[in-house]
């Protein structure tokens, strides 16, 4: 899936360089670093290790072994953090579990520093997500939302306040190619 990574790189690139603090918008690079991560739909825990690594995210964990792959079953939990200029901007995690020729997939990537305003439109135009439900909450700071992209169901959650969290997660099946 192609999701229009040269304008969501340079809107990125535009919020990195604006100022530092958790006052620095980091919507773009929220939704460009799902775009790379996420939205491809890796099917090996490895690929994700290599795209996620590739942007610049750092392991919590050992690196993913082709043994750890191998099983007939899978049951592997990545996770990475995203830190610049010394400051932790985001994390993402994907978990694979189940049957090796066709594994379930969580796919999550989380940033501070997102507009609860235009998190939801920027999903919509550059992930080319439809039909947006609006998830109820007991708290108004907190908008969740979830929307179809061809099959699957796409997720999102985001604090109005201060550190202004957001993340956004997919789920599917995926099928060795």
């Amino acid at each position: 899936m192609v999701v229009g990574r040269l304008p969501l790189a340079g809107l990125a690139l535009l919020a990195l360089a604006g100022v530092a603090g958790a006052e620095e918008d980091n919507t773009a690079l929220l939704v460009d670093l799902f775009a790379k991560v996420c939205a491809p739909k890796p099917a090996r825990p490895s690929q994700v290790e290599r795209i996620a690594t590739g942007l610049g995210f750092v392991s919590d964990g050992g690196p993913i072994t082709a043994e750890m792959e191998r099983r007939a079953s899978i049951d592997i939990l990545y996770t990475a953090q995203l830190i610049r200029r010394g400051e932790r901007l985001g994390s993402m995690s994907a978990y694979f579990t189940g049957p090796d020729d066709g594994v379930s997939v969580s796919c999550t990537v989380s940033a501070v520093g997102v507009s609860a305003d235009a998190l939801p439109g920027l999903i919509e135009t550059s992930l080319k997500a439809r039909e947006r439900t609006d998830k109820p909450s007991s708290d108004d700071n907190l908008l969740r939302a979830s929307w179809r992209v061809g099959a699957d169901t796409l997720g999102m959650s985001v604090w109005r306040t201060p550190p202004r969290r957001a993340s956004i997660t997919i789920s599917y099946i995926a099928h060795k190619r």
